[in-house]
């Protein structure tokens, strides 16, 4: 575990992020009626999304969303070049993220949905980046959200989609490997284009004004982001609980905790045992179509190359407008 000031910094700045938006929020107005409100909202509750997990409405809105996340001083197994054992290596590893998502209503039970990501993972020290390479991952999903059940407080959809994802990795440690053991074409770059179907239900309950409950379940099928492995079935699982202290204490900030687990990772193009993800969201909510949101994230997973699981945190900045 890092006990050094550099872990520190990259919470506190997000700490510090968080704490100014909430005390911008003390002088914004209040919020709005409950018969404005244009987002997801049941039996007076209004729900604060996250990017974690998707909502369980079928709506109109924009989502854009810009993060990093940081995990410091990794420990790698030592090198070993021909027999020998050299040292043992660490090194510091960063995630960015930029996001945008569009989904339309074509009728009040069912929409169309495309999110378009940007994902980059790269080691920042000599360790990290001859160990972890640089990975950048682009793609798109495309599909729809259709409502299949509502009571006054419970909301169940269904999704289907599919997914196109491409990885560029720059594998150092792969191309020298290669190069001393005499491989005839030694790869340093390497792009792996990964599709996929995905089939998933999004459930949400009103627990009472100021609490929501929001739970998602997918599977999906298709390509590994790995060359050569064979198609395979993945799962991913989370849930959300929101607070909105506008209808606890008349105040225009929401907040929202939520957890998410996965077994084929979208930060990276490496195989851990099981990703996790963890996100703290604080929003200004006052208005009825919009809410700008910053999240403190957590990202947890293991992976063969690693001696330990690499624990990473950061910040990310979102914002969603409904029509």
């Amino acid at each position: 575990m890092r006990t050094s000031n550099g872990h520190a910094r990259g919470g506190l700045a997000a700490l510090w992020v968080a704490a100014a938006l909430a005390a911008a929020g003390v002088g914004l107005p209040a919020p709005a009626a409950a018969q404005d409100i244009r987002r997801p909202h049941l039996a007076g509750h209004t729900f604060l999304p996250t990017d974690l997990i998707p909502e369980a409405f079928v709506s109109t809105h924009v989502r854009n969303s810009l993060g990093y996340a940081q995990a410091l001083d990794l420990d790698y197994p030592p090198v070993v070049v021909q027999g020998d054992t050299l040292v043992t290596l660490q090194g510091d590893l960063i995630y960015a993220l930029l996001g945008f998502e569009y989904e339309q209503a074509v009728k009040d039970w069912i929409a169309v949905r495309t999110t378009v990501n940007l994902r980059t993972r790269l080691g920042t020290q000599a360790a990290s980046l001859v160990r972890e390479g640089v990975t950048v991952g682009a793609g798109f999903d495309f599909g729809w959200m259709a409502r299949l059940y509502q009571s006054r407080r419970t909301m169940l959809c269904g999704s289907l989609l599919a997914s196109r994802q491409s990885y560029t990795a720059v594998d150092l440690r792969g191309f020298v490997e290669d190069v001393i053991d005499g491989a005839p074409n030694p790869r340093l770059i390497d792009e792996i284009p990964v599709v996929r179907g995905r089939g998933g239900l999004h459930f949400a309950w009103a627990m009472s004004r100021p609490f929501g409950l929001t739970l998602f379940g997918e599977t999906s099928y298709g390509e590994a982001p790995q060359r050569g492995a064979a198609d395979g079935w993945e799962y991913s699982y989370g849930a959300c609980v929101d607070f909105d202290a506008g209808a606890a204490w008349d105040i225009p900030l929401g907040a929202a905790l939520a957890y998410r687990q996965t077994s084929l990772p979208e930060m990276n193009s490496s195989v851990p045992d099981i990703g996790r993800q963890t996100v703290l969201r604080l929003a200004y909510n006052a208005q009825p179509d919009f809410v700008v949101g910053v999240d403190l994230v957590g990202i947890y997973n293991r992976e063969n190359s690693r001696r330990e699981a690499m624990f990473a945190t950061g910040a990310m900045v979102t914002l969603r407008y409904y029509f």
